[in-house]
């Protein structure tokens, strides 16, 4: 037998060898259920939810710091989706004088208590991730992640914090870290239920 076939045969008697080891290793009752709470919406689900709807948006953007704002509108659907575990938000407006359009898709990770948003628009090619920590449900939700820098190409910070108020409201100041500068407040998008 080659080297090349014992590495096979090998490999897959280790592959057929897992399962079994797992299934005496485990409890099957046990992992179904941690399975099933891991795949039902629960209290932070039904918190995204509020998010649903019809929204008016005011976006106010800084593009220094010091520099007078920018102002625009959009406007936002939200709705959940497959079975109430993804929040998908559609967003239309205008940025800088231009038409934009932007899709977002926020879910929350019961096993780590994560809440992962992702974001696409018009403004570019780049699909931002954002991800936190979210365990008091009601407090302010406050997501982190990194981007480049098209003019530089170096990687600068980004941080998020959407602030709820009431059924009917909520505030995303979201901030960003160039190198070697301190972190900025450059956008912050009031939404008002339609």
């Amino acid at each position: 037998m080659t080297a090349r076939m014992s590495c096979l045969v090998l490999c897959l008697m280790l592959i057929l060898a897992v399962p079994a080891a797992a299934a005496d290793e485990y409890d099957m009752e046990a992992m179904t259920a941690a399975w099933a709470a891991a795949a039902t919406p629960g209290p932070v689900h039904a918190h995204l939810a509020r998010m649903t709807g019809d929204w008016d948006i005011v976006a106010t953007v800084w593009m220094e710091p010091g520099a007078a704002p920018t102002v625009s509108t959009s406007t936002s659907h939200g709705e959940m989706i497959l079975g109430g575990r993804f929040l998908e938000e559609r967003l239309r407006g205008e940025a800088m004088g231009m038409p934009f359009e932007g899709r977002g898709l926020t879910g929350y990770d019961n096993t780590t208590h994560t809440v992962t948003a992702i974001w696409i628009d018009t403004m570019g090619t780049v699909i931002s991730v954002l991800t936190g920590v979210y365990e008091k449900i009601g407090e302010p939700l406050e997501l982190c992640g990194s981007m480049v820098d098209p003019v530089s190409g170096q990687e600068f910070g980004i941080r998020t914090v959407t602030t709820f108020v009431g059924d009917d409201g909520q505030r995303m100041d979201y901030f960003m870290t160039m190198p070697g500068a301190d972190e900025m407040k450059s956008m912050e998008l009031v939404y008002t239920r339609k």
